[in-house]
């Protein structure tokens, strides 16, 4: 009859006395030392064939083979162990390589792996056991607790950016940087002995450390519309370039998943080796001219006051004042109706379509929704400058040029402004292109609209 035990987990060492001078009992009959002795030793030889030659481990130096018995050390369970051999990134104590065997028909029994030479790797101690050899060796009593290879050495200077979470003792960190076509918030640091798991784990290169930053992204967003602010026709101009500086050395990076999306990460790892002697690290965003840099160690930013108003809350007001559609008619020709409404109004530190604003400056962006009809056949039209006039603070804005085709107006006030107070005045002039016309020409105008945003 053919006896198989399989596999079972944990149990300390049981040190017995042997199985007799007559061999090892088995349910197929007892096999005699000098049978058993000689399977063992093929055996033992073929694993040392297969382990000696893998990397990341690391194996006792009196790593043999052992039938596995019962508790008292006469029967034996089925088994084959071999060990202590520790591979890298399997837990502690599962040091035993374990193979099932059967014994042989016969009047002398004796052993063959059972079905297939099928090991399985990296077991616990078999549970309930004891471990026997012809030759009467035993196992230290300290062969479970076979320390664990060293990890394997990261390439110098290794600079990377993954989605991959890894288990790290953080250092709480909440420092952000805001571009255009993105926002990146830190979660926390770390300075972490190796990085990785599994077999999948390394340590440093000699002579560096690691640093590791744990963030997440999210796109940054047009105060005005909530949308993206980086769109399709603006994603290349707003393009960020990322670098972490080390020393005198720039490493680009790619921090954001997506430019010119709505894409964004939860959570994004950005690990950098560098020699143990750097004492500051820094993560530097430069878009167009604006240059923004988060320190890697404290999780402090220093920004430029150009990007300011990005760090501000309450940048964005509705203002809500408008007039209906009002007819202004003049003469026997000249017909126009026109609507104008103040819709909301935004500080900002970058628009679309006049990019980053000045040095000490911010964009006051001003959203408008309006409408002419007028008998264009007959006349041609010319809004009266200025449209609007702007105190930020109580300080005059200089007018800017005109666009009132536009759904969105930039002008530019200083970065700290908090109060903008606006009028527009709506003064249309009229020139006819018919000689029949009449009036030849003039002006009509609309309802005055005043309104003031407020700002944190």
């Amino acid at each position: 009859m053919k006896t198989r035990v399989g596999v079972a987990l944990a149990a300390g060492l049981v040190v017995v006395a042997g199985c007799g001078a007559s061999g090892l009992e088995t349910g197929g009959g007892t096999v005699e030392k000098k049978t058993a002795s000689a399977f063992l030793t093929t055996t033992e030889a073929d694993w040392h064939k297969q382990v000696d030659a893998e990397s990341n481990k690391n194996i006792d130096p009196s790593a043999r083979c052992y039938f596995v018995t019962g508790a008292d050390g006469k029967q034996s369970l089925g088994t084959l162990a071999c060990g202590p051999l520790r591979r890298l990134g399997t837990p502690e104590r599962q040091v035993w390589d374990v193979l099932a065997i059967q014994t042989t028909g016969g009047d002398k029994p004796g052993f063959e792996p059972a079905d297939s030479d099928q090991w399985q790797k990296s077991q616990l101690r078999p549970d309930n056991s004891a471990f026997w050899r012809p030759d009467d060796k035993k196992a230290d009593d300290n062969a479970d607790a076979l320390a664990a290879p060293a990890a394997p050495a990261a390439q110098a200077g290794l600079t990377t950016v993954s989605d991959k979470s890894e288990k790290l003792e953080l250092k709480p960190a909440t420092g952000k940087i805001v571009v255009p076509d993105g926002t990146l918030t830190l979660k926390g640091l770390a300075t972490p002995e190796t990085v990785g798991s599994g077999t999948e784990v390394k340590a440093p290169a000699s002579g560096e450390k690691f640093v590791v930053a744990v963030f997440g992204t999210t796109p940054t967003l047009d105060p005005l519309d909530g949308a993206s602010a980086v769109n399709a026709a603006t994603a290349k101009s707003a393009l960020t370039k990322w670098t972490v500086t080390v020393g005198d050395e720039q490493r680009p990076v790619e921090v954001l998943p997506g430019v010119g999306s709505e894409a964004s990460a939860a959570e994004r790892t950005l690990l950098v080796s560098v020699p143990k002697d750097t004492s500051d690290l820094t993560l530097t965003a430069t878009n167009g001219g604006v240059v923004q840099k988060l320190s890697l160690t404290t999780g402090e930013r220093t920004t430029t006051d150009v990007a300011a108003a990005y760090y501000r809350t309450g940048v964005s007001v509705d203002l809500g004042k408008s007039f209906p559609p009002t007819v202004r008619n003049v003469g026997e020709y000249y017909k126009s109706t026109y609507f104008l409404s103040l819709k909301k109004a935004a500080l900002a530190p970058w628009d679309p379509d006049h990019g980053w604003a000045p040095a000490g400056k911010a964009w006051f962006r001003l959203q408008i929704d309006s409408k002419l009809d007028y008998n264009y056949i007959l006349y041609k039209t010319t809004w009266v400058a200025p449209f609007l006039k702007l105190t930020a603070d109580g300080v005059a804005i200089p007018p800017v040029p005109d666009t009132m085709d536009v759904d969105v107006i930039a002008i530019p006030v200083p970065a700290t402004t908090k109060v903008v107070q606006l009028t527009a005045n709506s003064v249309l002039s009229f020139a006819a292109t018919d000689p029949g016309a009449t009036p030849a020409s003039g002006r009509v105008t609309f309802p005055v609209l005043t309104a003031t945003a407020t700002f944190q």
